[in-house]
């Protein structure tokens, strides 16, 4: 018979949690606590698979982190005659493919295993950077960049991810916040060298060089990502709709759609907000480059926490702490002046940075451990449309309007996150709100 979409605790979460008499804190007993001593996580092929995962991520992903770079150069160049929006198609459709064929890619990833897959992906992704040098029109960088750069990136970067639940189990939150590390750290050095290839070269070798690098990293992170589970599950290769019926997947996956819709944006359309703005064109550069690196300590530094206090409550925390400084900070000031343009990004993707690598963590606790590949894929599903939105909304609102508004646009979009994070954390305590339960 066929597993229920979202399988529930094997005990009821409200009639079993534990009081800690040395700090009055409540802890959530672990679904899978018979099991989780199974789980090499202090071994040295845990984390080798962990820098490989780290080294598939930096070229993939932290190319799309980057791309607000490359967009901002051929809204500039190459699609000098198309508007903001225009081009903010083509990088919504890479971003929404990598993300919606998650849910294809996780259920071949429970059969195959991952080193089939990561090598189709990067040989898929190579080319993509390869062919990217050549193009000159719309329909090439749609083609090329949007759908083969999309479906490339949803192989690699989904494998990279849910290998890690094979390795790691207490340290999991730590685990995915390294990995996700190397999409910002391709997220801040990516654009650093795109400035310098585009003064010193032309459009064709800085992409060519950037295809090089890219490779340089796929043929490391395929020696090194390697799976321990069983291969050879079933799974059937759709979306299940019976998962959204539990309300703490349902929520979830509202908040998950909310922050890829800010992260994204923004990752796209930051070095065309710093034009708007009227700031340096060093600035655009700068910019991009600054919130990737702080992105990268909000990655790994908010994993820490969520092993010590909980994953649900860290990603309620550092959405509280950024929200606030959208809000408070970047709306009214942010394009006043460079240095409190810097501040705010700054704060800004620490923050975002945790809601990156918490959030898979926290759907990770909604299922179990062979499950999880699919049930990351449903969740990212539903995100997808929020990338495929965001640049061409945030676009023409930029363009038709001033960079506050869109600033404005996005902090309610993420206050509307925050509602759903908190709404799913309550749905898994069934309706009981506790403050110091760790979750």
């Amino acid at each position: 018979m066929r597993r229920s979409a979202i399988p529930e605790p094997r005990v009821s979460l409200s009639h079993h949690i534990i009081a800690d008499g040395s700090n009055g804190a409540d802890h959530l007993p672990d679904p899978d606590e018979e099991d989780k001593d199974a789980f090499p996580e202090d071994t040295w092929a845990a984390w080798t698979c962990l820098l490989g995962s780290f080294l598939m991520m930096f070229p993939s992903f932290g190319f799309q982190t980057a791309v607000g770079s490359v967009q901002d150069y051929i809204n500039t160049h190459q699609l000098a005659d198309y508007s903001v929006s225009d081009v903010g198609w083509i990088t919504a459709v890479l971003v929404f493919l990598t993300l919606f064929l998650g849910v294809q890619v996780g259920p071949l990833f429970d059969t195959y295993g991952p080193r089939v897959l990561l090598i189709f992906g990067s040989l898929a992704n190579f080319a993509c950077y390869m062919l990217l040098a050549q193009c000159t029109e719309y329909w090439h960088f749609m083609l090329c960049l949007g759908v083969l750069g999309g479906v490339s990136s949803a192989v690699i970067t989904t494998v990279s991810i849910s290998v890690l639940s094979h390795w790691f189990y207490r340290r999991r939150a730590l685990a995915s916040g390294i990995c996700m590390a190397g999409s910002s750290a391709g997220g801040a050095i990516i654009p650093l060298l795109l400035r310098t290839l585009f003064q010193k070269y032309d459009w064709l070798w800085a992409m060519r060089i950037i295809a090089f690098i890219a490779l340089g990293c796929y043929v490391l992170g395929v020696f090194l990502v390697r799976g321990r589970l069983p291969t050879g599950s079933k799974s059937r290769v759709t979306i299940d709709i019976r998962a959204l019926a539990s309300p703490r997947l349902c929520f979830l996956a509202a908040a998950v759609f909310s922050f890829e819709f800010i992260i994204f944006g923004c990752a796209a359309l930051l070095p065309t907000y710093v034009r708007f703005a009227g700031f340096s064109e060093d600035l655009q550069f700068y910019s991009l480059t600054l919130l990737n690196g702080m992105s990268l300590f909000g990655r790994v530094l908010p994993g820490f926490a969520a092993d010590q206090v909980g994953r649900f409550n860290t990603l309620l925390s550092m959405v509280c702490l950024t929200l606030i400084i959208m809000a408070c900070l970047w709306l009214p000031y942010g394009s006043h002046n460079e240095a409190t343009l810097y501040a705010v990004v700054a704060i800004f993707g620490f923050g975002s940075g945790g809601w990156l690598s918490l959030a898979p963590v926290c759907a990770g606790q909604l299922c179990k451990t062979e499950e999880y590949g699919r049930f990351y894929g449903t969740v990212y599903s539903v995100a997808a449309f929020g990338v495929l939105l965001t640049v061409p909304v945030g676009g023409k609102l930029l363009q038709s309007t001033t960079p506050q508004v869109l600033i404005g646009f996005y902090s309610a979009i993420l206050f509307v996150g925050l509602i759903s994070v908190a709404l799913s954390r309550w749905a898994v305590l069934d309706w009981r709100w506790k403050w110091k339960v760790k979750i």
